[in-house]
């Protein structure tokens, strides 16, 4: 028997009620969508304004993008920290900040690109310790942005349930990829 399909309080189109998301993975509503668009916009001028300001040596280290990713990864590392173990019920943050923001800002296709273009102009050593280098630093960037936002913020209450950090837009605290409700907002 097909689900009926049902509108809950916040305007989503639901399946088979307020606790059932369409399809099997709930898709972003406008509001989420909208704040993607914001914050992507916003990330890619930061990472525009980045690239003009650090002159690029086809030949040395990729600089502007090294930047960008280092610090995308800190970013990403305090937002998802805050979201899930701080701000699990903010429906905006994560869609803006680290899909958009950081989506936008931070680029693998162009430290990809650039890792070619040095193993093809015969820098390949060059290459090797961008890679390496990148790598180690975005992990580290990471760690440390997971770190601050766990040192600048008051612990958790003991027992808080955490959310998925992969829902986007989940309207419904009670909903599927949640680990519990965590009460009106």
């Amino acid at each position: 028997m097909p689900e009926s399909s049902a509108t809950d309080p916040a305007g989503e189109r639901t399946a088979g009620g307020p606790h059932h998301p369409v399809g099997p993975h709930h898709p972003a509503g406008p509001r989420a969508l909208a704040a993607i668009a914001v914050g992507g916009a916003l990330g890619t001028l930061a990472r525009y304004a980045v690239e003009r300001a650090v002159v690029p040596d086809p030949a040395g280290m990729p600089w502007a993008t090294f930047a960008v990713n280092v610090v995308g990864s800190f970013i990403l590392g305090v937002v998802l920290t805050v979201v899930v173990e701080r701000r699990p019920d903010d429906r905006l943050l994560r869609p803006f900040a680290a899909v958009g923001f950081c989506g936008g800002f931070t680029t693998f296709s162009t430290f990809v690109l650039e890792i070619d273009r040095r193993i093809g102009h015969g820098h390949g050593a060059v290459a090797a310790l961008y890679l390496a280098g990148s790598l180690v630093a975005g992990l580290l960037a990471a760690a440390a942005g997971t770190a601050a936002a766990r040192g600048a913020l008051v612990p958790a209450p003991a027992g808080s349930d955490l959310a998925d950090p992969d829902v986007l837009d989940d309207e419904d605290p009670g909903a599927p990829g949640r680990t519990g409700g965590a009460g009106p907002r």
